[in-house]
């Protein structure tokens, strides 16, 4: 059994398509799909399809990329409250996906999208809401960092709730040597992609990082495994997840087997599956 603990089925990519995606992901041995949210909408959509799907689960949060905007049109305590209210439903496992971004997008919907510190400091501000929201309703995190590893590790350290959260995961880890090493400290758990099958850098933090400390996931739409990046063959899809099994097997001198098995433990301890 295989799960992919993060892929965004509510994304236009998949639109009209899920119910094909979901069978061909079951017929390659993942039983259980991870849906995160991104900001309202697609966490209603992740909702809603955990809601139509028994394999699906959900995670509700708002991505650092859309914090400018829709702190705008919300503000914090309206965004909360929506946010606290999809996540009281049962099948929603976790907050996000949440975090920092410092990466300037070339192509974004967002006309006046620059990186500067009133925005960085809007992001930090969303961040700690979301933190909050975890520790109060005993919810694990799925943490998005790019380019902001510093600044992150400077809130968990400095935020008192923290401790009493149920941890969570870094999604896509890219962080360094200080963020790795106080996740690590800390039990949270470090997602894998398909960068995996050919970026030197994950393969080295999947050599040095314990089985108990990664999960899976193939951040769906986005980050296609090879061989099926340079064969074009978009998009990527839960299903590709047994790709990602295989490589981390290879890396660590474990069999698919117990790489598929103590991974799914991973993700049914931290997001309470089973």
């Amino acid at each position: 059994m295989l799960i992919d603990s993060h892929c965004h089925l509510n994304f236009k990519s998949f639109q009209g398509k899920v119910n094909q995606v979901i069978d061909e992901a079951d017929k390659r041995g993942v039983k259980v799909i991870v849906v995160p949210g991104t900001n309202i909408k697609t966490s209603k959509k992740s909702l809603q399809l955990a809601k139509d799907y028994q394999q699906v689960y959900s995670a509700v949060g708002i991505h650092p990329h859309h914090a400018g905007q829709i702190v705008k049109e919300l503000g914090f305590k309206r965004l909360k409250k929506e946010l606290e209210k999809l996540a009281g439903d049962k099948k929603v496992v976790a907050i996000g996906e949440t975090g920092l971004d410092y990466y300037h997008y070339q192509k974004t919907k967002y006309k006046d999208y620059q990186i500067n510190d009133q925005f960085k400091k809007i992001q930090k501000k969303l961040f700690l809401l979301q933190i909050d929201l975890a520790s109060q309703l005993n919810l694990p995190l799925i943490i998005h960092n790019r380019q902001a590893s510093a600044d992150i590790l400077k809130l968990f350290v400095s935020n008192s709730s923290l401790p009493n959260s149920k941890k969570g995961v870094f999604h896509c880890f890219q962080g360094g040597d200080k963020l790795l090493d106080w996740a690590l400290k800390n039990d949270f758990y470090l997602g894998i992609t398909g960068l995996v099958t050919y970026d030197k850098q994950m393969q080295q933090l999947v050599k040095k990082t314990p089985l108990k400390n990664l999960l899976l996931e193939t951040d769906s739409p986005f980050l296609i495994p090879q061989p099926l990046k340079s064969e074009k063959n978009f998009p990527n899809k839960p299903a590709n997840i047994k790709i990602i099994a295989q490589t981390v097997a290879k890396l660590k001198n474990k069999s698919l087997k117990e790489v598929a098995e103590i991974t799914t433990a991973n993700v049914g301890q931290l997001f309470s599956l089973f």
